[in-house]
């Protein structure tokens, strides 16, 4: 593998379209090629599942979706792209792929490099974030370097689930201080508030935030954790709950608890529904909506260390198999690998309409 700084000529039209550009910041090219064959796929890692095209927001980059050979979408939801009629067009060449957490990579050089140069250089100017357009690199730059130093190795990450679980319950979450989340702040302050009252149970919880938080969550406050220090405090924890963000997505704290073998009890998982059929144990962690039934499931389960030893033991098999890095590149190579069979079906689908 290697990586590229420049665009490839078929999709510069894509990449500079202004009115799309902002959405390339969770966005993911790449060019697979065997023999003399070549295709191009995409990963999207964005939070949303659906797209306004008038707009121009969303999960989904149109541009690239209209020429990629493949779209893996980590925030795939099926129902979304059968009621929306530009998704519709495209729904043979949109497929799920699973949710991860940041590794330090095997290429470290190359993309410090490209982290470090202005992507405008290369013909692309990409949002920072959902709200924050695209200012300048330099600050950016040297926080995306930094993580990428302090990144753990999936070996690291592995290793942790023979920590001394020493901790029942988990629940460190980020305070988010725009208007549009203040809901999903109320509701995991009211999660808190019901550990608050087990006693009997050691419950490491709280908000984490660069700035002050608003007086109700004061008494909630908790100083932020460094990545290895969250690696460690969630890898000693017997349950992790696990509570949705407004665009109900699956985050990367649900890779990182399956990695590690760690017992979740959390919210429905609203995306990527052929993942709860496959691994039907997800079922029995991700379906409890009510303050009051969460903490009372993360408490049931705190109380029942065999139980809690098999879901995860579960979950730690399930990464293996089918989220860990290895398993979802050769997932996507035997997707690539079908493609000409597939355009060879819709094109005769196409001639026999």
């Amino acid at each position: 593998m290697s990586i590229s700084h420049t665009i490839p000529a078929q999709f510069k039209s894509a990449l500079q379209n202004k009115d799309w550009q902002h959405l390339l910041f969770t966005m993911h090219l790449f060019k697979y090629r065997k023999g003399e064959k070549e295709y191009f796929f995409c990963i999207d890692t964005h939070d949303s599942n659906d797209i306004d095209v008038h707009t121009r927001s969303g999960g989904y980059h149109l541009p690239l979706l209209q020429q990629v050979d493949a779209y893996f979408k980590v925030n795939f939801n099926p129902e979304i792209i059968a009621r929306t009629p530009i998704l519709k067009v495209f729904d043979s060449k949109i497929y799920s792929i699973p949710q991860f957490f940041p590794l330090k990579p095997s290429l470290p050089f190359s993309l410090s490099h490209k982290l470090a140069l202005p992507s405008k250089w290369f013909g692309y100017t990409p949002g920072l974030s959902y709200i924050q357009p695209y200012d300048g690199h330099l600050s950016e730059a040297k926080y995306r370097l930094r993580d990428l130093k302090n990144f753990p190795t999936l070996k690291q990450v592995i290793a942790y689930r023979k920590a001394p679980k020493n901790i029942d319950i988990f629940y460190v979450t980020s305070y988010r201080h725009q208007e549009r989340h203040e809901k999903i702040m109320q509701h995991r302050l009211r999660v808190m508030k019901k550990l608050a009252d087990i006693p009997t149970l050691n419950t490491v919880k709280g908000f984490t935030s660069y700035h002050a938080l608003p007086e109700e969550y004061v008494h909630e406050s908790r100083q932020r954790l460094s990545q290895m220090e969250y690696l460690e405090t969630l890898a000693r924890s017997r349950i992790v709950i696990y509570t949705q963000g407004i665009e109900s997505c699956i985050s990367s704290k649900f890779g990182l608890a399956m990695a590690l073998g760690v017992t979740v009890v959390g919210e429905p998982l609203a995306n990527n529904p052929q993942m709860l059929t496959t691994y039907t144990h997800l079922k029995e962690q991700f379906g409890y909506t009510d303050p009051d039934e969460l903490v009372n499931q993360a408490i049931r389960l705190a109380n029942d260390p065999d139980k809690t030893q098999t879901l995860g033991t579960l979950n730690a098999a399930m990464f293996d198999q089918y989220l860990a890095p290895r398993p979802s590149a050769n997932y996507v190579l035997q997707i690539l690998d079908k493609i000409p069979l597939l355009k060879n079906k819709l094109l005769i689908s196409s001639m026999n309409s």
